[in-house]
Order: C-alpha cells, then sequence, then structure tokens
C-alpha cells in the first residue's frame, strides 16, 4: 500500500518514515514527521507527477475525513469515508435495509471504537465500485458508526488496489496491484 499526502507548494519534498510497527508513511513537510521518527526520514524526491486524466477518484472533505462516492450491489450509490486503518467495510443499518441484504448477527462482530468495545452484525455484498474499480463479494460490518453517512470503505476493498491518496485536490487513485 502507498499512501501519499501532498499539500503545499508544488516542487517540495515527499519524506518517507516507518514507525515502530514497522509501517511505511509519507509526508509533505518535516513537522509531519513524529519528533522521534525524524533522524530515521528519507527524501523521496520532488511531488509525484500528477495523475492521468480520469484515473483520479474525487474525494470530499467532511472534518478532518475524506469522503468517496460508492455503488454498492451496483444500485445504491454511498458517501464512505476512506479509512485506512479499519481492516473491513463498514455500512448503516439504513444503508443495509436500502440494498435489502440480510444482516446476521451469528457469530456477532466485535468492533473496537473510541468509545469501547460494541458488539455489530455483518451481512454479504455482492460488490462495491469506487470510480470503476471494483471488488467483492465482501463482507462488510453492519454498525451505526458515523452520523450523516452511510459507512466506511475498509481495507478489505481498498487493500485489492495499489493506493495514493492526493490531498491537494482532493483526490484517490487505485490501480491494480
Amino acid at each position: 500500500m502507498v499512501l501519499a499526502l501532498a499539500a503545499g507548494p508544488a516542487g517540495a519534498q515527499i519524506y518517507r518514515w516507518t514507525d515502530d510497527r514497522g509501517v511505511s508513511h509519507f509526508a509533505d513537510s518535516l513537522h509531519s514527521v513524529p519528533p522521534h521518527q525524524r533522524d530515521a526520514v528519507r527524501a523521496e524526491g520532488d511531488r509525484l507527477p500528477p495523475p492521468a486524466p480520469g484515473a483520479a477518484i474525487p474525494l470530499e472533505r467532511v472534518g478532518a475525513a475524506y469522503v468517496v462516492s460508492a455503488r454498492l450491489e451496483d444500485r445504491h450509490t454511498a458517501r464512505l469515508v476512506v479509512d485506512t486503518g479499519a481492516s473491513v467495510t463498514v455500512i448503516s443499518p439504513a444503508t443495509a435495509r436500502r440494498l435489502g441484504v440480510a444482516v446476521r448477527t451469528d457469530p456477532p462482530v466485535t468492533l473496537r471504537t473510541a468509545n469501547g468495545t460494541v458488539s455489530a452484525g455483518w451481512a454479504q455484498v455482492a460488490q462495491i465500485e469506487v470510480g470503476g474499480r471494483r471488488s467483492g463479494p465482501l463482507r462488510v460490518v453492519v454498525h451505526d458508526a458515523l452520523p450523516d453517512l452511510d459507512g466506511l470503505l475498509g481495507m478489505d476493498f481498498l487493500g485489492t488496489f495499489r493506493l495514493e491518496l492526493r490531498a491537494e485536490v482532493p483526490a484517490l487513485l487505485l490501480s491494480p496491484r
């Protein structure tokens, strides 16, 4: 997975560092690198080239999150937060009802959230499509995690592609692995 954050004037450096868990991170400013990691930072050169026309999937900035428009089951459009820290995709109960998918609670799914541990149901979704990139079938968690949004797009979908986030546009690029 490649995660590139790019903002600021053209020609700025991209910095790479690896955290204590071995995860690579990219930033456009040394100030974005944790102080205890700055000695191990590598400059990756100038900015990445602009994406090819049509390749960038537009993102909407909602607070500190990026939201993408996704098609579920090839018939419902959903607004999902792009969450590279989530291992699974989550949809709201209202979205599950609109899709007409059966929500199962056996076995229950345990979620660790900022508000503690909760149990949730799950459903099978035949396909998720974002910007023409498709994956499925996927087992998604059904939980009302995000007010005013339909859910979040996790690494079960995003991890099937080479991933790049561009903050200056903002845009998502998904290409085959």
